[in-house]
């Protein structure tokens, strides 16, 4: 699976970092930072993105998906 950066669901949104924050409720640097990967998109958070972003869990979180 290729790996698809989550700025780019935002960005497919229309979405500025201040609407992906105001959609997820947190501060634009929270997205700043999940964008970078450092840290991921929290699990508990992973439902609410995929539905927000329109796309599957697996996308956003590829990597507990994988298998060793």
């Amino acid at each position: 699976m290729t790996k698809q950066p989550i700025a780019d669901f935002r960005r497919k949104k229309g979405w500025t970092l201040e609407q992906a924050a105001a959609e997820f409720g947190v501060d634009r640097t929270t997205i700043i930072r999940w964008e970078k990967g450092a840290p991921r998109i929290p699990l508990k958070r992973l439902d609410d993105a995929a539905k927000l972003y329109g796309v599957t869990k697996r996308k956003i979180r590829p990597d507990i998906y994988e298998v060793a």
